[in-house]
Order: structure tokens, then C-alpha cells, then sequence
């Protein structure tokens, strides 16, 4: 099997202390390194690690201790870095940002919202959601509105590098408790995968309610009364308005990623067609 040396920025922060530390993993695929540098920095103490920066990696820049050897499947540096105890924005699975160095950061990142307007009259609503809250409130936005006309994938073009975007679609997944009994059952393959956005569709207004690739929820509207819904539950919820926030896919080098669990990409899309879905073209 092919493998791909990547390095890891590993945070920690618990009641007593904060610091990174870099790791290294070499696996198949970005998503697997990942998950195998979290368990041993489990492994090694650290009680709630969080993959903060990652790149593919050449062995011929290391210039630091690691243990247990540079020649090991996951080895880490021996030093870490303390700071201040600060909050973080914990990006979702399925999203990391790159150690290169764009014109935001991922330190800009925080829980907010953001809303704008066309002279069509297109409401376009973007949340920036951490982890521990992507998969509730984007249930709880599903479950604002009783029914869909279709529900959707897009396995996107930087997924194995292909030529174009690939829309399947599901016209039996047309209300909430459908489309999320589909999501908890093949969540590797929908919200934790890096590479697929999902979008429920909802007539009135023409309404795409998304999770992206980016992990982001979007919701795009020509109805102000379903915008207005939305706005309501994360307003309630706790998000602000900001106006342009930071965003991971706008001056934030990243990369996209899929969990050990999941499928490959052809894999996916039988699985989804033996499910019901079929292709459609935009």
C-alpha cells in the first residue's frame, strides 16, 4: 500500500496546561495520519488532542528530536510548545487547515454568521460551526421546515482529482427525520467526509439548506420568511453577525480529508445508487 509521510500540529489544552506538539504519520491518506496521530498522542498522556495544521511532509526537513524513531509508522517531536490557556475554533472532521501561511489564520476562525443580499433578492446565509455543534444544529435547521422536494450529494472534483463535480440525488429523502436517520447511518461518508457537500431542497423559495465541503452550513433563499427562520435559530443559538468573517475556504490554506470508516469515492457512489439515489447534471 502507498503511503504519504504527513505532519501534524497536535493542541492540547486541559486543566493544567496547553502546548503543541508536532507529529508525523505515514498512511494512505491524510484522513487515516490524522486519526493515527491523535491515538498515540492519546496514547502518550495528552487527554483531549486536537489536529490543528497539517501538510505532507519530506523526512529530509526533519531538524528535531522524535521518538520513537524517524523510521516508525507515527513518531512525534520531543519538544512541546506552551501558551496561554485560550479558546480555540475546533474545525469540523473533514477540514483542516495547512501550516502555509494565507492571508487569514486559522486563530481568525470563530463561531459567527454572515448574511448578504443580491439585487435578484438571493438571501445567502453562512455559518462558521465548530465540531461539537455541526451535527445538531444542522438537525435542528432540517427540522425547521416539515418538508423537501430532494435531497442531495456532490462529490466534488478535488476528491481523486476528477474532472468535474458529481451530483446524485435522492427524491425519497424529502423530510427531516429521512435525511437524518440517512446522515447517522453513513455519517463517515456525509458530514465527517471532507469531499462531499450535502444539501436538502426546499421549494418555497427555492431554498438549498447545505452542509459544504468545508463543514460549513449555508442556507440560500429567495423566501425572507425562511431566511428569517433560520436567522432566528442562530441568533438563538448563539452565533453573531459579523460582517465578512474569517472562513476556512477564503485566504486559509486547507485541505480536505475522509475518515479511515469511509468509502472510496466510486465505492461511495455505488452505495448511494444501491440506496436509491441517481445522477443528475446541473
Amino acid at each position: 500500500m502507498t503511503t504519504t509521510l504527513y505532519t501534524c500540529l497536535v493542541e492540547e489544552q486541559n486543566a493544567t496546561e496547553a502546548f503543541v506538539q508536532v507529529y508525523w504519520a505515514r498512511a494512505p491518506h491524510l484522513g487515516a495520519a490524522i486519526e493515527m496521530m491523535l491515538a498515540s498522542a492519546k496514547a502518550n498522556g495528552l487527554l483531549s488532542p486536537i489536529a490543528q495544521e497539517c501538510d505532507p511532509y519530506d523526512i529530509d526537513n526533519l531538524g528535531c528530536e522524535v521518538a520513537p524513531s524517524k523510521d516508525a509508522d507515527v513518531f512525534w517531536s520531543l519538544s512541546r510548545f506552551s501558551f496561554p490557556h485560550e479558546s480555540s475554533f475546533e474545525l469540523p472532521t473533514g477540514i483542516i487547515a495547512s501550516c502555509t501561511e494565507g492571508e487569514s489564520a486559522i486563530d481568525d476562525l470563530t463561531p459567527c454568521f454572515s448574511i448578504e443580499r443580491d439585487a435578484k433578492g438571493l438571501i445567502a446565509i453562512e455559518a462558521n460551526v465548530e465540531q461539537s455543534r455541526l451535527a445538531s444544529d444542522y438537525s435542528v435547521m432540517l427540522r425547521l421546515f416539515p418538508k423537501y422536494e430532494v435531497f442531495w450529494y456532490v462529490l466534488h472534483d478535488h476528491w481523486e482529482n476528477q474532472e468535474e463535480d458529481k451530483f446524485l440525488v435522492n427524491e425519497e429523502l424529502n423530510a427531516p427525520e429521512r435525511i437524518l436517520a440517512h446522515i447517522d447511518e453513513n455519517k463517515a461518508d456525509s458530514i465527517l467526509n471532507g469531499f462531499v457537500t450535502l444539501t436538502a431542497y426546499l421549494k418555497d423559495g427555492a431554498t438549498n439548506l447545505t452542509l459544504s465541503d468545508h463543514k460549513r452550513i449555508m442556507v440560500t433563499t429567495y423566501s425572507p420568511e425562511v431566511a428569517e427562520q433560520c436567522l432566528t435559530f442562530l441568533k438563538g443559538a448563539g452565533y453573531p453577525h459579523v460582517e465578512s468573517p474569517a472562513r476556512i475556504d477564503r485566504g486559509i490554506y486547507h485541505w480536505h480529508y475522509r475518515l479511515s470508516a469511509s468509502r472510496s469515492k466510486r465505492e461511495l457512489e455505488e452505495m448511494l445508487k444501491e440506496s436509491g439515489f441517481s445522477d443528475w447534471k446541473p
